[in-house]
């Protein structure tokens, strides 16, 4: 986690007080803060001769100081030189130590050093046990009881206050709730797991243990560095961070055929570099320690996840989030491994898991026994029906093949794959099967609803290849009260956009909506409804002018914005991570002509076939404000143009689209069109919201005007999963107010020091 700009500037209260104690240990010019967690607060020391670092412990760690440097005087040399500390406050003040430091991309050499640097000095502590005294000794027999209070805790301290807190401080409670009632069907597993950790002998374990916390020196010993988390307990307690978590290990030293193949990989070589250190030095046999450092792994897995309990703090909370998911579910990949060792607590935690909505989790148990059991045609059903829910159609077409090839009478499977059928748009054989279910069970009502669907969907493929139809699709009022389109109609809309390049969703947005934008539009826009010059509106022609909207309450609706009858339409052709380019909004008056015809964009590769076969990289979502008709005017599309030249575009046959309010158009920015003349009465206005490729900036558009207007509290209203579409601008608006100098000067961030978590 690194440091925010406004913690390098603003010094804590406590950075005075200790500054000038460490004064008195180390003479010094200036100091600059490093690294800030709620952990650890870590100042450089400037003199004119040498370096030191500063670090201030909050008051629940400080007792660690007088233990470490008990290890920094017996293990001299091995770890960075303790100048001076107190240990009352939490003050330690070390010598910098002048080594390489070292990261997780680090040379394979370097690492493998640290893995026996490690070992061996841990061998070595387990014979001075007087370096236990005042360290930590976490009891392993009651860490998973430990770990599910942790989880089923209150989130706790509220901002600014000392902890302890509980897991869902940093996940949040839905995330917390989910990992313990996950973790709690699986303790059996878990404990009996721990089991073989109280047979080795305890010793000095780091605690968070990872290539950042150590150097070499230039004459190739291994420094490892920030002891505060060390704890006493079996070897292995630390090694979840140098194998990013514990279930790596469980298959490494499980003695099975993918361990045997693993052995020569740098990862099992680096673990047995270890063992073999501890064993030449006399701390056990290497046969104890490959059967016991599976559950010492885990069992350090979990303390390390118990420690942040004493952490509360903004600072580094989003990080401990991120920290804390990555370990959370590397145990439940652990319990998995130990689930599928056996074949009938395989298949239970299977059906705990879809019970409980994981499918993913469950079948990948499943095909643990498949691959035992390749006939059972009950297990290839469920992974099919996992599959499809996953969205992996053609994994779960291939599960249900396999499952009716082995019992073809089950008509619950042939409706199951006549479903995946259609949403493959597979509409013959996806009919066939569905009438086949049907015919033989005729009370599978659910099949026979997917059968009209099948045919509605049909109908409307079919009907948008006729050479004057506009490709519609149509939602229905059932998908706009659950907020989600039909998986099968998703696929028909990204397929006829990519198809046809222009695509009509019908109700696709709230009316009322609609209405509401429509009357705050009139009354705020309405300089703009004359023909004039406007300095900060775009002429598109005769008395049409493009303007950008502000992005407030009104126009920042999530129904807007984020349409679910739309929104996923648009990231399926343009990817999870596609960006809102643009909001603006097209006023064409009364007695405008009709536009010339042309594409939104320039070529991004003229005079090559490139162009026109590539994917989108961008699209145009226009919503209408009043209803577009042939006397309003609409815009007339080319489908299929995006495939083409615009000087193609004529032979192609053109769709004029009837759009009635609720309802949008899509179109592939390669698509040719051409606005129609108002030969009404009123002024015509249209919203168009651009979506385009996170890498992709419109140039050609916007010299007049900005894309977006967007302040920050309009951001902030906006919710969290809609905000990645607009943080670009955000982002980009802030480059803006940086000085240059700020843009260029490097961040120093000293090997020497490194930070938890």
């Amino acid at each position: 986690m690194g440091m925010s700009e406004a913690a390098k500037q603003a010094p804590h209260a406590t950075d005075g007080a200790a500054l000038d104690w460490a004064h008195g240990a180390f003479d010094f010019n200036t100091s600059e803060p490093v690294a800030d967690a709620p952990w650890a607060r870590t100042i450089r020391l400037n003199g004119q001769a040498a370096t030191a670092y500063l670090k201030i412990l909050p008051p629940v760690q400080a007792h660690v100081l007088t233990p470490i440097a008990a290890l920094t005087r017996h293990f001299e040399g091995q770890l960075p030189r303790l100048i001076a500390f107190d240990a009352a406050r939490g003050w330690a003040l070390s010598a910098e130590h002048h080594a390489r430091g070292l990261t997780y991309d680090s040379d394979e050499p370097d690492l493998l050093n640290l893995a026996r640097s490690y070992g061996r000095l841990q061998a070595q502590a387990a014979a001075a046990p007087t370096l236990f005294e005042g360290l930590p000794r976490p009891d392993i027999g009651s860490l998973v009881a430990q770990l599910l209070a942790f989880l089923a805790s209150p989130a706790g301290a509220a901002e600014g206050s000392s902890g302890p807190v509980g897991a869902a401080y940093f996940l949040g409670d839905e995330a917390a709730a989910r990992y313990h009632r996950l973790l709690l069907r699986r303790r059996t597993l878990l404990e009996r797991h721990l089991a073989p950790a109280a047979e080795l002998p305890p010793t000095i374990n780091h605690g968070d243990l990872r290539p950042p916390n150590a150097a070499v020196a230039e004459d190739g010993h291994c420094i490892i560095l920030d002891w505060d988390d060390a704890i006493v307990g079996p070897a292995g307690l630390s090694l979840h961070g140098l194998f990013s978590g514990c279930s790596l290990l469980a298959v490494l030293l499980s003695g099975t055929a993918a361990a045997q193949a693993a052995a020569a990989t740098p990862n099992g070589v680096r673990i047995g570099a270890y063992i073999d250190a501890l064993a030449e030095g006399g701390y056990a046999d290497a046969a104890a320690l490959r059967r016991c450092l599976p559950a010492t792994a885990c069992a350090g897995e979990i303390q390390f996840l118990l420690n942040f309990a004493k952490f509360p703090g903004e600072d580094g909370r989003s990080g401990v989030r991120g920290t804390m998911k990555s370990r959370f579910t590397d145990l439940l990949n652990l319990c998995d491994l130990l689930a599928a060792r056996d074949e009938r607590t395989n298949l239970e935690y299977a059906k705990d898991y879809e019970d409980q909505g994981e499918h993913q989790r469950a079948q990948q148990l499943l095909q643990n026994h498949l691959a035992r059991h390749p006939d059972d045609a009950a297990a290839w059903a469920r992974v099919g029906i996992m599959m499809r829910r996953l969205g992996n159609l053609q994994d779960a077409e291939e599960a249900l093949r396999d499952a009716i090839e082995r019992a073809p009478d089950i008509a619950a499977w042939q409706a199951e794959l006549g479903s995946v059928l259609m949403q493959r748009l597979a509409f013959d054989e996806g009919k066939r099967r569905l009438q086949m279910a049907i015919a033989a069970e005729p009370g599978l009502n659910a099949a026979a609803e997917d059968l009209q669907r099948l045919i509605a969907v049909e109908q409307m493929s079919q009907q948008a290849a006729l050479p004057q139809r506009m490709p519609i699709l149509q939602c229905d009022a059932d998908e706009a009260a659950a907020g989600s389109m039909r998986p099968e109609k998703l696929a028909l809309g990204v397929n006829l956009f990519e198809t046809w390049g222009a695509l009509q969703i019908d109700n696709a947005l709230p009316v009322a909506m609609i209405e509401r934008l429509q009357e705050a539009f009139m009354r705020r826009y309405s300089p703009y409804f004359r023909a004039d010059d406007h300095p900060d509106a775009l002429r598109l022609g005769d008395k049409r002018y493009m303007l950008t909207v502000d992005i407030d309450e009104l126009f920042g609706d999530p129904g807007l914005i984020g349409s679910p009858m739309v929104l996923p339409i648009v990231r399926r052709v343009l990817g999870d991570d596609c960006i809102l380019g643009a909001f603006t909004a097209v006023i064409s008056l009364p007695g405008s002509r009709d536009q010339r015809l042309h594409k939104d964009h320039p070529a991004l590769f003229p005079d090559t076939p490139w162009h026109f076969t590539l994917p989108a990289f961008a699209a145009q979502l226009i919503v209408p404000l009043v209803p577009l008709n042939e006397f309003s005017g609409s815009t007339r599309f080319y489908k299929g143009t995006h495939r083409v030249p615009t000087e193609k575009a004529e032979e192609m046959g053109a769709q004029d689209p009837v759009v009635p309010l609720g309802s949008c158009l899509l179109n592939d920015f390669r698509c040719a069109h051409r606005g129609l003349g108002n030969r009404s009465q009123a002024v015509r206005p249209i919203l168009t919201l651009i979506f385009n490729r996170p890498w992709f900036r419109d140039s050609a558009n916007y010299g007049k005007q900005p894309p977006l207007r967007l302040s920050e509290a309009a951001y902030e209203r906006m919710p969290a999963d809609l905000q990645p579409l607009v943080s670009w601008w955000r982002d980009e608006r802030r480059l803006d107010q940086l000085d240059h100098s700020q843009l260029i000067q490097p961040r120093e961030v000293p090997a020497a020091v490194s930070e938890v978590g």
